[in-house]
């Protein structure tokens, strides 16, 4: 048989190994014998102040069935975690609890993938492998990405001070074509932006041109940094799937496109990240350091947005992203859990646990439902994001400084 776990596998594995040992030991038979006698003792104390025989007949028979049927025979059965892609195989579970937790598995493992193969495009869209809204989650990651690496952030502080800051100071039409660019990196690495009379530090501290800064830049960005960030970005976002860094090659690209209608490789997506979240503290820090308020400094620093607002739903989205998966695995567990303690009531009611067991299984069926209904969910709220963040990206042009903050507010909203 087989079953079907959403980011608690392991636990799921764990939990039938628990259930086939519990079952099988001589003190959980003492257990089931002692109900059974006490519960054929009032069935007869009853059928003889009634006159009703049958009663008794139809408790050992029934006590009979339930024995015989769902906990002597054993079988194996195989926990697939839709999240992670990993397989276990338990073996000697009951039949009982095997039979119903992969039946009521089947049916919510059908739902999820019959709504998400109607509804999702895209891998990114499917609730069952990335969780609630992480188009969303995404692309605020990556747009919050900066360096890593301490000689990543030299660099780059450096080349921002150095060779980006004093192209703007005089010039307007640089500060206007820097705040509306898609590409910040691709737009300072142009031939002719930089000036190569002045002068910054390369990865061995030693000084050279702007022009051959660029050059310098690239080749650290692509050996160090860039993988850097992709690691990070992989195990922030997918910390549960086997491969974390695959998939995040093809993930982040996916949710780009898919909210933001901007279609880039993830170094390319990565680069202008880091000049994102960079070129506007490196501008504070030089009018600081030059006791001067520098305007320039201000426009960048406001058209990063005030993110008060993003601070608070980051806090209520980390809080539902780490609470709701834990609670329905909480409620699962322990309603299969639960399974031996359910078991000794059948035996102890007898021809009355019919509707014990069925309440039981639709416990079960309740907890499997979860996950096509957030699958469901998921996909309405990815795409009630879409247009207005594809709006947002059409009026300004791209993903620029100047879009960056209603960006960032409207996923945080959405995850919070």
């Amino acid at each position: 048989m087989e079953f079907f776990a959403y980011w608690n596998g392991a636990q799921i594995r764990d939990l039938f190994e628990a259930v086939a040992g519990i079952t099988a030991t001589g003190d959980f038979l003492g257990l089931l014998r002692t109900a059974a006698l006490l519960g054929l003792l009032c069935t007869l104390t009853v059928c003889a102040l009634r006159y009703r025989g049958l009663d008794a007949m139809s408790y050992v028979f029934a006590i009979a069935l339930f024995y015989g049927v769902t906990l002597v025979p054993k079988t194996d059965i195989t926990i697939r975690d839709e999240r992670a892609g990993t397989v276990y195989v338990v073996s000697h579970v009951p039949l009982g609890v095997a039979f119903m937790a992969s039946t009521t598995s089947h049916i919510g493992h059908w739902l999820t993938h019959l709504f998400e193969s109607t509804f999702a495009a895209v891998e990114t869209e499917r609730f069952s492998s990335f969780g609630m809204v992480f188009p969303q989650r995404a692309v605020n990651a990556l747009l919050s990405a900066g360096p890593l690496t301490p000689q990543g952030q030299t660099m780059v502080s450096d080349f921002n001070r150095y060779c980006i800051v004093p192209e703007l100071v005089d010039r307007t039409d640089k500060i206007n074509e820097l705040t509306a660019s898609g590409n910040l990196w691709r737009t300072v690495s142009a031939a002719g932006w930089v000036n190569p009379a002045r002068k910054t530090t390369n990865a061995d501290g030693n000084w050279i041109g702007c022009d051959e800064a660029v050059t310098a830049l690239e080749n650290y960005l692509n050996q160090f940094e860039i993988p850097a960030i992709e690691k990070h970005l992989a195990m922030k976002l997918l910390p549960d799937h086997a491969d974390p860094s695959a998939v995040i090659l093809r993930a982040l690209p996916q949710a780009e496109s898919l909210l933001l209608g901007v279609s880039e490789s993830l170094s390319a997506s990565i680069k202008h990240s880091v000049f994102l979240n960079t070129i506007d503290a490196d501008l504070t820090a030089v009018a600081a350091l030059s006791k001067n308020p520098m305007a320039v400094a201000t426009q960048l620093a406001k058209a990063q947005g005030n993110l008060a607002s993003e601070i608070n739903y980051r806090t209520m989205a980390q809080i539902a992203q780490d609470a709701l998966p834990k609670i329905r695995n909480a409620l699962e567990f322990v309603i299969m859990a639960a399974f031996p303690l359910i078991f000794i009531l059948m035996i102890a009611i007898g021809h009355m646990a019919a509707s014990l067991l069925r309440n039981y299984f639709t416990l079960l069926i309740w907890v499997q439902l979860w996950a096509p209904i957030c699958a469901v969910i998921n996909f309405i709220i990815i795409h009630v994001d879409a247009h207005p963040m594809n709006r947002i990206i059409a009026h300004y042009g791209a993903d620029s400084l100047l879009a960056v903050g209603l960006i960032r507010e409207m996923g945080a909203s959405s995850q919070a």
